[in-house]
């Protein structure tokens, strides 16, 4: 692993580059609150030797830069995005997006025609159900407090059913963290999240399936994200993407949107796909 800071036109991104250089360039886009450590499964699967694999903070998130208000949005994620891959000299790249990174990654795909390859959205990319949306935006509330001590947070944080398995979140939190007075505090802005799940309310995921003209496999969690609360990728949209996305594929897993970024059967899925 090489930890590596782009100096990007919009900011300074935090990144970790693993495999080798002169393997193709996977990029990974988190969700709306996560950073980094969210590709930790799914990287471990790839072959290291076949692969050059790219996971960062999106500005606000993590070590990356918090911009200022009005800068966020699917737009300008990815335009960070082909920056940081223009940086690594790669004409062309995988993409792999979990929740808000599905629609980052096929807007990737409208601003760099011909240069994504392979495409994988994980649970996402669709309008979420209404109320599925409420775990998430009760996560976010973590972003504005201070715990006591990371022992705290994380006593806190495993009680909650959909941090599950708790080994993945453990390291992408324990990197999320950081001292302040009084105890712990996430890095990621409060203020960056609510401004891109703002833009994805007004804005229609649909339209953006034009872009996705390289063959796609598309991941959907089977569960609900809590009983009783929907999908954030329906099978209503899983089954239209497949329809009428030509080269697409839909593998579905039988757990929750919070567990399918990290699910061996999701890493396997992909590595396959990716091979």
């Amino acid at each position: 692993m090489t930890a590596r800071t782009f100096h990007l036109r919009s900011g300074e991104i935090a990144a970790e580059l693993t495999g080798s250089p002169q393997g193709r360039l996977v990029v990974g886009i988190p969700g709306l609150s996560a950073n980094l450590r969210s590709f930790d499964v799914i990287f471990e699967t790839l072959d290291p030797a076949g692969h050059w694999m790219l996971a960062y903070d999106p500005r606000g998130r993590g070590r990356s830069e918090k911009t200022p208000p009005g800068t966020y949005g699917w737009p300008a994620h990815a335009r960070d995005v082909v920056e940081m891959a223009d940086q690594l000299d790669a004409d062309s790249f995988d993409l792999v997006g979990w929740s808000m990174g599905t629609w980052i990654a096929m807007v990737v795909c409208a601003l760099a025609p011909g240069r994504v390859r392979r495409l994988v959205l994980i649970d996402g990319g669709g309008t979420p159900d209404a109320s599925s949306v409420a775990p998430v935006y009760a996560g976010l509330e973590r972003l504005a407090t201070t715990y006591p001590s990371r022992a705290a947070f994380f006593e806190l944080a495993k009680r909650l059913p959909m941090y599950a398995p708790w080994p993945p979140w453990e390291r992408l939190f324990d990197y999320e963290l950081e001292d302040v007075q009084g105890g712990v505090r996430a890095r990621t802005s409060r203020d960056a999240p609510w401004e891109d799940e703002a833009y994805r309310k007004t804005h229609d995921p649909y339209a953006l399936w034009a872009a996705v003209t390289m063959p796609c496999l598309l991941v959907r969690a089977k569960q609900e994200i809590l009983p009783g609360m929907g999908h954030i990728l329906s099978p209503a949209d899983a089954a239209r993407f497949a329809r009428e996305v030509p080269q697409s594929k839909v593998v579905e897993v039988d757990t929750n949107h919070y567990a399918v970024g990290v699910h061996p059967e999701t890493a396997r899925a992909i590595a396959e796909f990716l091979s």
